[in-house]
């Protein structure tokens, strides 16, 4: 191997291979010629089946970028504008607040507009959103955060709103639009967006660690949308690396795409380098990402460590939820990422899962009080007290989600089920 970011990359990977922290595919390309590929740990780790190149791994966000190059190419073809205005295209929300809102906010994350993942109406019912227009149907009931454009959050309810706007422009489905106009050119032929139980050859499996090392499949799923939750594998991502290389569609940049049990990293760096990792180990991908680009910029980089859900495990025992609420900021900060309300939700359930309840309320509870206007804490805690049997704090719980979001669904059907009517 005689390419230097193939060597530093190498280094990196095999430090968190020897810790038992990566699986996955690593793909090092120049000038779109791979200069270096390797797979690591298993699509099954509990048949014990061999991550290969041909391994399709969920690619979370990155569907983003795909929503996004479908709206340039639209652009480019004289059939919309980024500085269009949402209402031209979408009666989401009343015509003077779809006025203020660009394409271009949306793209950018800056039109005010939440994240669809945190609404307990999603949550509890992930199966049911099979299209776009069902992801609409609960984002047009979400309020902004802020004025459009006064702010800049990120938002995967906004790239569900463009792919709305691609099928009001062209009258024809995102699906539609991503075979004709990505897949079938570019010769994706392992890409998918696959509704929740269909399932095509060589799909690798989220993993999850437990507490006590254990590794084991993890059935965490959600419905594809315009904003995430693809399959691909890194040969397929490096053909769309090269299509946007020489259209320049998109800038150049570092994108990445995960949920708690997947991570993606897309990288089309300078001198014509892309660096692919695809990974069915939680955010491992981002963390290997962050230390290469220091390794690739001569800086010393933080050597790997255990998962981030282990970290707060080891600093919740040892010292605390006082102590966790002290380092939680630089926990995420260490693992690369952003400061939301979804890293301890998905602790807590872990921590659920793994017969920790007591611990898990703790968690929520911290959660609530870091975060309270997002109703999925409080539907998270909710759920917590009722597991516990402590249907007094569940109903008072599940009244606060009412509170933050009057027509929540879940909320009204557990409330039901505990008796108040």
């Amino acid at each position: 191997m005689a390419d230097d970011h193939a060597d530093k990359l190498d280094k990196i990977v095999n430090e968190y291979n020897h810790l038992g922290m990566f699986s996955g595919n690593v793909l090092v390309a120049k000038d779109g010629n791979i200069v270096y590929e390797k797979q690591f740990g298993y699509a099954d780790w509990e048949k014990k089946t061999p991550v290969t190149t041909e391994t399709l791994f969920r690619i979370g966000s990155l569907n983003k970028v795909f929503t996004h190059t479908m709206i340039k190419q639209l652009e480019k073809e004289n059939k919309l504008s980024i500085e269009d205005p949402l209402s031209k295209y979408l009666d989401l929300y009343p015509k003077e607040t779809g006025d203020k809102i660009t394409i271009k906010m949306l793209i950018e994350m800056k039109a005010g507009l939440g994240d669809y993942l945190n609404d307990p109406a999603f949550n509890q019912n992930r199966g049911k959103f099979k299209t776009v227009n069902d992801f609409l149907e609960i984002i047009k009931d979400e309020p902004l955060l802020f004025e459009p454009g006064a702010g800049q959050e990120y938002s995967n309810s906004g790239y569900v709103v463009l792919g709305g706007i691609i099928e009001k422009v062209t009258g024809k489905s995102y699906t539609d639009n991503l075979k004709e106009r990505l897949i079938t050119p570019l010769g994706l032929n392992n890409t998918y967006y696959l509704l929740i139980g269909e399932t095509v050859p060589n799909m690798a499996n989220g993993t999850r660690i437990t507490f006590s090392g254990d590794k084991m499949n993890s059935p965490f799923m959600e419905q594809p949308s315009p904003a995430g939750g693809m399959f691909s594998n890194a040969h397929d991502l490096l053909k769309l690396d090269q299509y946007l290389r020489q259209t320049g569609l998109l800038s150049l940049g570092i994108r990445a795409g995960g949920t708690p049990v997947w991570n993606s990293v897309f990288a089309q760096m300078k001198e014509g380098y892309t660096v692919i990792i695809n990974s069915n180990f939680g955010q491992v991908a981002d963390e290997i990402i962050m230390r290469f680009e220091d390794a690739v910029n001569g800086k010393d980089y933080p050597k790997p460590d255990v998962t981030m859900e282990m970290k707060m495990y080891d600093i919740l025992k040892s010292g605390g939820i006082g102590k966790l609420e002290s380092s939680l900021k630089q926990i995420l900060e260490a693992h690369g990422m952003l400061y939301n309300d979804r890293h301890l939700n998905f602790f807590g359930y872990e921590l659920m899962n793994d017969s920790k309840l007591d611990e898990a309320i703790e968690v929520f509870k911290l959660n609530a009080k870091l975060f309270p206007g997002e109703p999925n804490v409080w539907d998270s805690l909710a759920e917590a007290y009722m597991n516990k049997g402590n249907n007094e704090l569940a109903i008072a719980n599940y009244k606060k989600v009412l509170e933050l979001a009057p027509n929540n669904p879940n909320a009204k059907k557990m409330l039901e089920k505990l008796g108040v009517k």
